[in-house]
């Protein structure tokens, strides 16, 4: 069997939506700008469900044990073939290049070596469709269904808070984030220049932390946090798992608070993960799009413990219909939103590509009342104040003004607080505010051996595996796996230099028992008809 051969193929996306590039905010109001056509690069597909992921051609990420030279690891690539083209200090990782059609070859002669602790396939990530509407939005409706106007009573941001955007840059010229902008970095040529080429993550941005009450353009969840663009994408909307690993280092390594990412694939890449739990231990808040295949299957980043994962709502509390789901999913957010655009443009966005930064803003404001909060803690006070609404996520529609409450906010006495100019809506009638609730106070993960997580997935005629990764120490791994259909599906594991550790098929519900080196595993789930399946692992703790 090839070296990894069972990896399904994953594309990380967009969540881009539905939205419109409009000359002004409000109804009737004259245009700021004279009204034209939406430039070529600013219309894209429409919503459409999320292809496969697919491994990039020629490409390694290649992680080294500490304290291994730079000149040994050079030398290493290069005597099998392996030139390297970018590094990831902070993860000891090489992205290196080979001939294509040569991966395995040398993925497996580099993991073979003791100084290597890890060699896996890099895979690309790219947006979903999107086409901006045409037709105008008498109101913004997503801060009134998530109470962030009776939030703004409280807080409408800080500019000590800074919100970290990795998509496809920004326009650094939209007159209605440039009084919120600080330097970006751009992963992909290593550049300070975040511009976007694409469109997406203008969009994106806005939602998140447009300058607002500015008499232009539209209202954002956090008014005043800082947006630091962070262009992890090209032109055509793609990139990698190791870029966005870079843009999530660097990032954090630059004081974001908080790390907003309307983006989702398939399949996780050990790099990504490590890159994730490196600012999560750093306190960073992360939030990504669930995605819009409008199925469970199970997205990356999103799916991992460490990130807030989103799915999108509408007016009615209703799960739209493109916006995936599952129990992988911590909340829901509106899926649309009105936004801002390149050259000056203001429109409606949706797909999860909008509600992802829904959340983000809302952790930036309760960061900005709360400046001492942990990520834990206002990831708590989201989850557990989130309104529950019968769509299929793990909490809830968030709520920004009961998150607040939760993380100690007092409430206001009424005042009049200058709603936006950009969209007077009258706020709902007030109704008698919940006791606060105490944010479960952080405490330290206690000393554990075993850790237990829950893989859920389904196989289709089209799609007859789906892959995992996981991360543990060595030892004894058991497990079940449960099935919907008679038909038997079978369990395979691989090590991360590819050995085969267990192939096992049966019908449901097929125990599974194997041993796992320390590191990074592959599980696949395979079959020959349409199931859906859960497989419980308990394993070593890494």
């Amino acid at each position: 069997m090839e070296w990894l051969a069972g990896l399904a193929k994953a594309v990380v996306q967009f969540a881009i939506g539905i939205g419109s590039m409009i000359g002004a905010a409000v109804p009737g109001a004259a245009p700021v700008h004279a009204p034209v056509t939406p430039p070529p690069a600013a219309v894209v597909a429409a919503v459409t469900s999320s292809p496969s992921s697919k491994a990039v051609p020629g490409q390694l990420l290649v992680r080294y044990y500490a304290g291994v030279q730079a000149a040994a690891s050079d030398a290493l690539e290069k005597s099998h073939g392996a030139a390297k083209k970018a590094e990831i200090g902070a993860l000891r990782l090489h992205v290196v290049s080979v001939p294509p059609g040569s991966e395995d070859a040398i993925g497996r002669e580099l993991a073979s070596d003791a100084r290597v602790e890890l060699v896996e396939r890099d895979f690309s990530v790219s947006a979903t469709g999107t086409t901006p509407n045409d037709y105008w939005w008498p109101n913004e409706w997503s801060e009134i269904k998530t109470r962030t106007n009776l939030a703004w009573d409280m807080t409408q941001g800080s500019s000590g808070v800074v919100i970290a955007s990795l998509d496809t840059g920004v326009d650094l010229m939209q007159p209605d984030l440039q009084a919120n902008l600080v330097a970006g970095y751009n992963v992909l040529n290593g550049s300070s220049d975040a511009t976007d080429d694409n469109g997406h993550g203008t969009w994106a941005a806005g939602v998140a932390g447009a300058t607002s009450n500015n008499s232009i353009g539209i209202a954002s969840y956090c008014w005043h946090c800082s947006l630091m663009p962070v262009k992890v994408l090209g032109a055509d909307g793609t990139g990698t798992t190791a870029n966005v690993a870079s843009g999530i280092i660097w990032a954090t390594d630059h004081g974001a608070r908080v790390i907003s990412m309307s983006l989702s694939g398939t399949t996780g890449t050990s790099t990504l993960l490590s890159a994730v739990q490196y600012a999560h231990s750093k306190g960073v808040v992360l939030v990504a799009a669930a995605g819009n295949s409008g199925t469970a299957t199970q997205t990356y980043p999103a799916a991992y413990p460490e990130v807030l994962g989103v799915a999108g709502t509408d007016p009615n509390d209703a799960l739209y219909a493109w916006s995936s789901y599952g129990s992988w999913v911590k909340v829901a957010a509106p899926g649309c939103s009105y936004t801002t655009g390149r050259s000056g443009w203001f429109g409606s966005f949706c797909g999860t590509s909008a509600a992802a930064p829904a959340v983000a803003g809302i952790a930036g404001l309760a960061l900005s009342y709360v400046g001492t909060a942990t990520n834990t803690a206002v990831e708590a006070a989201l989850e557990t104040t989130a309104l529950k609404i019968g769509a299929p996520v793990a909490y809830g529609r968030v709520d920004a003004y009961a998150a607040l409450l939760a993380l100690g906010a007092s409430a206001p006495a009424p005042t009049a607080t200058p709603a936006p100019t950009v969209s007077p809506t009258p706020a709902p009638t007030p109704t008698v505010a919940p006791s606060p609730t105490p944010a479960p106070t952080p405490t330290p993960a206690p000393a554990t051996t075993e850790v237990s997580t829950t893989l859920s997935g389904a196989v289709t005629n089209k799609n007859p595996s789906r892959s995992f990764t996981l991360m543990s120490g060595a030892g004894t791994a058991s497990g079940t796996l449960t099935f919907s259909k008679t038909a038997p599906l079978t369990v395979t594991v691989y090590s991360a230099s590819g050995s085969v550790l267990l192939t096992q098929t049966g019908g449901s519900p097929l125990s599974l028992s194997f041993v796992l080196p320390a590191g990074t595993a592959q599980i696949v789930v395979s079959g020959t008809a349409q199931s859906s399946f859960s497989l419980t692992i308990s394993y070593p703790a890494p």
